[in-house]
């Protein structure tokens, strides 16, 4: 039996390698997507509301109006961690962009604004979400501004201020009189928007913070951020190669899928299914022997992307043996995947159309051509049906993002998963048309 499964398995494969169109999308277009996606993805901008977790270190209630400001934020979608390690963790998982960071001290120092202080943000990120992380800082730059015309206009905080800033001057024996006398006229002017802004609250608030921004303040920074890329387990962070090449993987593994389905499809409308039928094999001999094919054509696409990534582009897995368990797992869901489009559909041409329109739903919405970090809310969340989804995050796990031994099984038992259902349609699927054969 081992021996007749193998016959067929090699048959399919050798028909594979004539195929030259079959070879193209199955080897060289993954490759090519992979190249090209890795040369643009950093001129990329995201659309939709930008994923990030927000940390308040210290209870202040100036961090927790700053806190407050990035959750009313619409271009923001903010979730709140309890400490610094679980926010890093959400953005190693890839569920995060960046994770921001309210110090120890923000309060103090935000109340410095005006005697040269500034807040002080801790931005970590994700290394491969580069571009949005400088809308980001636009973003928090933004917010400062806000708060600081906040500041300017709160009377009480101003009275503390000034009696401050009155302390300070009397004990600085280097200034002229000139600019004792220009900061105190600062004080008083901001004291007069105080109360102008009591009058009209938030008409003036919202002119000031305009003023604020695109005037002669270009020198002044209410914000000092400290930026830092978070390491995945290794010195150096990750090219756009890294991202992108998991997304040739699935390419590649649509091209081992529409392989094979065609295969299929064109051996049940020429009798070739019904010839075997009449050797002594079984029909889940003939199935396994063909699922094979599809497995070992999966896994052998794989290696090669992975050996050319390796050794051009310089990629090295973090968990090598991860990485290869969730190739292989991989391949098995995607040869389900196979099954159940060639169980669905009776006829050779609807196969191979309907099979190629699905594969291109499932990859679109699944992340294999746009990143799911640029979809709008609604695709992300029907992404969860699609195993190209399950399989780029299942790569990119072992091959770059780290992340814990339980995050990186919770990926790949994903991918099972979806592989398991699709199986389970295709038994059924495949009972029907064996009857009819």
């Amino acid at each position: 039996m081992i021996s007749q499964m193998f016959a067929i398995a090699l048959k399919d494969l050798r028909l594979l390698s004539r195929d030259r169109g079959a070879l193209f999308f199955t080897i060289v277009f993954p490759l090519i997507i992979a190249v090209l996606f890795g040369m643009v993805f950093g001129r990329v901008s995201t659309p939709g509301p930008l994923d990030v977790v927000v940390v308040v270190t210290e209870d202040g209630p100036l961090a927790r109006s700053f806190s407050a400001a990035l959750q009313a934020d619409s271009a923001l979608h903010v979730q709140v961690a309890a400490n610094k390690e679980s926010a890093v963790e959400i953005v190693r998982r890839g569920k995060a962009a960046a994770a921001i960071i309210l110090p120890d001290g923000f309060d103090a120092r935000a109340e410095a604004l005006f005697s040269g202080g500034s807040m002080p943000v801790d931005l970590l990120g994700d290394p491969s979400r580069a571009a949005e992380l400088g809308l980001l800082e636009g973003k928090l730059m933004e917010i400062g501004f806000r708060q600081f015309m906040l500041a300017v206009t709160d009377s009480e905080r101003l009275a503390r201020q000034s009696t401050d800033i009155n302390r300070q001057l009397e004990n600085d024996k280097t200034l002229s009189s000139e600019e004792r006398s220009a900061i105190t006229k600062l004080f008083s002017g901001a004291e007069e928007l105080a109360v102008a802004r009591k009058a009209d609250d938030g008409k003036q608030g919202a002119n000031g913070a305009q003023s604020a921004k695109g005037g002669g303040m270009t020198e002044f920074r209410p914000v000092r951020i400290r930026s830092e890329m978070l390491a995945q387990n290794k010195a150096d962070p990750p090219s756009t190669y890294a991202v992108t090449f998991p997304q040739g993987v699935v390419w590649g593994l649509a091209g081992c899928v529409m392989a094979f389905v065609t295969t299929l499809a064109s051996e049940r409308a020429q009798g070739t299914l019904a010839r075997l039928r009449a050797a002594p094999l079984s029909m889940h001999l003939i199935l396994a022997s063909k699922g094979m094919a599809c497995v070992a054509s999966s896994m052998i696409m794989q290696g090669l992307l992975l050996a050319l990534a390796w050794s051009v582009f310089g990629l090295r897995p973090l968990n090598l043996a991860m990485l290869i368990f969730a190739m292989l797992v991989i391949s098995i869901s995607f040869t389900a995947l196979a099954m159940m489009i060639a169980a669905l559909f009776r006829s050779g041409g609807g196969t191979d159309g309907a099979g190629r329109a699905l594969i291109l739903v499932l990859a679109i919405v699944g992340g294999g051509s746009i990143p799911l970090v640029f979809m709008p809310p609604i695709l992300r969340s029907i992404s969860v049906v699609s195993p190209f989804r399950w399989a780029i995050s299942a790569l990119e796990g072992p091959l770059w993002r780290g992340g814990s031994i339980a995050d990186q099984f919770a990926a790949i038992g994903s991918i099972a998963l979806v592989g398991l259902v699709c199986a389970v349609i295709s038994l059924g699927g495949m009972a029907r048309w064996r009857r009819g054969m």
